[in-house]
This record gives structure tokens, C-alpha cells and sequence, in this order.
């Protein structure tokens, strides 16, 4: 069965960048590594937290074509 909670999978592969932001950002919607919280993904996604230092890394966003200036 595939694990679909970024807190939990954090803790049980290898740490790398992506997990570490994904677990981050879904911890801050309340995961937690025996929890997964119900919408997160669309919470991430409509995060409004400019503040955070990982706003523009947060994972769950819908990539946008932007033409090159």
C-alpha cells in the first residue's frame, strides 16, 4: 500500500529536500506522523502564508505557463 502521508514518509525513506518540504508543509495543516488531516492537499495548495520561507517551494500547486520575458 502506497503511503500518501508526507510526514510519515519523511520519517521512513532517505531524507531529501522534496519530503522534507512536503512534510513540512503538511504538518503545518495538522499531519502529523500518526495523522493525516483530511483536504491537506488543497490547504497546501491554497496557502496564503507569504511569510513562510517555503511559500514558493510548497508542493500540491498547479504549475502555470509563464512566458519568458
Amino acid at each position: 500500500m502506497r503511503n500518501h502521508n508526507p510526514v510519515e514518509r519523511f520519517f521512513a525513506l532517505p531524507p531529501s529536500r522534496k519530503r522534507a518540504i512536503e512534510a513540512m508543509c503538511a504538518s503545518c495543516m495538522g499531519c502529523t506522523k500518526g495523522h493525516i488531516e483530511e483536504g491537506f492537499k488543497k490547504q497546501v495548495r491554497n496557502c496564503s502564508s507569504q511569510t513562510c520561507a517555503l511559500y514558493c517551494f510548497r508542493p500540491y500547486q498547479v504549475i502555470q505557463n509563464i512566458p519568458p520575458q
